[in-house]
């Protein structure tokens, strides 16, 4: 069981250090994780909505305030295949992606994970790349960039709001039931990407997407020219508003 006091301290020290705790990370994106992978089957890859509304909910539960918000995504796509040159992967121009973005002005992406197995990516045998719960977003490598739009609205079919409702119980009610049978050296998540200490980190320890993507960097391989306008317009905005 983990304890009430325990939860109390995480929330104090989320407080505090304006940042959520890495108890919490880890506990979210696992509750989240079984619930999305158990609940959507095969189609788990695709639901960056249901994934972000439902960590949103997990963190309301622990007085973190947050909101999802769509936009563009672009990473590194490397593969096994020491053949295939490493190229990019994500969701931009009419292809859109969902992710949380926390009161602390952190970054949250479970789905990033399973970006290799999404349709579009799955047949080529992509590596897998890390959850992403980024601190300090104005830092950013060169393998990664979100660029939002706006914040989410969800108006789905009734039938998708309804297997949502029912996602979202199935969440609280996992939470419930990993708080009370789990112990804290119980809630393991790995790996997850923090900022650039833990990039570090992950590739010292030998994580081959991270090794891998490297070469896009080495090679001088620019982003997509969507990528790149899209980007170019937010630094204006940032620019006029400063």
């Amino acid at each position: 069981m983990i304890k009430n006091a325990f939860i109390k301290k995480q929330i104090a020290k989320a407080r505090k250090e304006s940042r959520t705790p890495d108890f919490l990370r880890r506990l979210s994106f696992l509750v989240v994780d079984k619930v999305l992978t158990e609940h959507y089957d095969d189609s788990y890859s695709m639901k960056c909505l249901q994934s972000s509304l439902a960590l949103s909910l997990v963190l309301d539960k622990f007085d973190i305030r947050s909101k999802a918000f769509v936009g563009e995504l672009c990473v590194s796509q490397v593969f096994e295949d020491e053949k295939l040159m490493p190229s990019w992967n994500g969701f931009w121009g009419e292809d859109h992606h969902v992710w949380l973005c926390t009161e602390f002005g952190e970054f949250v992406d479970l789905t990033v994970k399973y970006l290799h197995h999404h349709p579009l990516s799955k047949s080529r045998n992509q590596l897998q790349m890390p959850a992403i719960w980024w601190s300090d977003t104005t830092q950013w490598p060169t393998v990664i960039r979100y660029l939002p739009q706006a914040p989410v609205n969800p108006q789905l079919p009734e039938h998708e709001m309804d297997d949502l409702g029912r996602f979202k119980k199935l969440v609280s009610k996992e939470l419930e039931s990993v708080i009370k049978f789990c112990s804290v050296n119980d809630i393991e998540f790995y790996p997850i990407l923090h900022g650039p200490e833990s990039m570090n980190e992950l590739h010292a320890k030998g994580d081959l997407w991270l090794q891998k993507s490297i070469l896009l960097q080495e090679h001088n391989i620019p982003h997509p020219q969507r990528i790149i306008e899209r980007e170019q317009e937010l630094m204006r905005k940032n620019s006029a508003k400063s």
